[in-house]
């Protein structure tokens, strides 16, 4: 029997499975020790323990190269790639680790150690948004989902997200236009315009546009809603006649050159995150502003000019009214206006309510 005295309490220590136990008997009795050994051993071996099962559980790093492996296969680049930097944050924590190793309780500190870690390449001193932490929880969880284990991550632990969207008022939206420079200009005058994704617009092909209608045709989306037809404004009609009239790629907004490389015409861009924060930077925003909150603009601003809630969800390419809804952020001063439109409705119904009354009781008079 591997057992040993240790602070006063007798220790087991072992090998299954390839597995090092080393436990407290949590007695100071040294036959009782050796007892609790050997059961712990016979329980394990007959799966009592929860660590063996008819398929043991791999360690982490096998489990995130099986997820990977299939992420790739199933999903889009940009989500992958996402999984990929959120499986590499995780296995700073949980490397090593056999899956069932990974509980409740090591998950809950990871997520208050991470919030506090500053960001990567902040000057500022900034630490790690909620946010970020919840994207490396969610990726945890698919991963235990995909592997069919029982998943130690509970509701109550993501991070609440208030205030990640974003309406830019009109001063800021001045601008933030005046200082992009191209393509991202034109990309964020269309988010502003037709509430597109930023990705939509990247992938925009010129073969969906159609200028005699006055309408993009979005293929692709999550969703079959996210698959639509959407309208030109005046201002993006003449913005896309220019680009297609170019005709150097099938898309309108191909990869662009840059430092030492040429322009890519058969490959659209990817991303303007580098110019978008520049821009923001020199227009002087101090509030965080990402370019996903400019169709957080568009949503909110054609809700105020009276766009009912469904329209806007098919506009929006939403599955549902609920979605939309998390969408719209009406300003102070339009809620203000909608309490002075309730004020004289109310007032109207009060004072037609009186003369009602009043017509009433005259009636009444002349008749006695």
């Amino acid at each position: 029997m591997a057992v040993y005295r240790r602070g006063g309490k007798w220790w087991y220590k072992f090998e299954f499975g390839g597995r090092r136990i080393q436990e407290s008997a949590k007695t100071t009795n040294k036959h009782r020790a050796e007892q609790l050994e050997a059961k712990r051993k016979s329980d394990l071996v007959d799966g009592n323990a929860g660590i063996r099962r008819k398929t043991p559980p791999p360690k982490f790093e096998d489990a995130v190269r099986k997820f990977l492996e299939w992420s790739r296969s199933v999903h889009r680049p940009k989500t992958h790639a996402l999984h990929e930097t959120n499986c590499d944050t995780l296995a700073r924590y949980f490397r090593a680790k056999w899956m069932d190793e990974i509980t409740s309780e090591s998950v809950e500190q990871f997520r208050l150690t991470r919030i506090k870690e500053k960001r990567q390449n902040a000057h500022d001193g900034s630490t790690v948004s909620p946010a970020t932490v919840n994207r490396a929880l969610a990726t945890l969880r698919l991963i235990f989902n995909y592997l069919e284990l029982r998943c130690p991550i509970k509701k109550g632990m993501f991070f609440k997200e208030e205030g990640l969207m974003r309406v830019i008022t009109a001063k800021e939206e001045l601008a933030y236009l005046r200082e992009a420079s191209q393509p991202l200009k034109d990309i964020a005058t269309i988010i502003l315009q037709t509430g597109m994704r930023p990705e939509e617009v990247f992938r925009m092909e010129v073969r969906h546009i159609d200028f005699d209608r006055r309408t993009i045709f979005n293929p692709f989306g999550k969703t079959k809603t996210a698959k639509r037809l959407i309208p030109m404004t005046q201002d993006i009609h003449e913005l896309l006649k220019v680009r297609v009239a170019r005709k150097e790629s099938p898309w309108v907004f191909y990869s662009p050159a840059g430092a030492g490389r040429e322009a890519h015409f058969e490959r659209h861009i990817g991303s303007v995150r580098k110019a978008h924060d520049a821009a923001v930077a020199r227009a002087g925003i101090d509030d965080a502003f990402r370019l996903y909150d400019l169709r957080h603009t568009y949503a909110t601003r054609a809700a105020e000019a009276g766009v009912d809630v469904l329209t806007l969800a098919a506009l929006l390419g939403h599955q549902t009214v609920q979605m939309t809804m998390r969408y719209v952020h009406p300003t102070d001063a339009h809620k203000v206006e909608a309490a002075k439109k309730l004020e004289m409705y109310n007032g109207q119904a009060i004072i037609k309510l009186a003369q009602e009354t009043s017509r009433v009781a005259t009636i009444s008079a002349t008749v006695n």
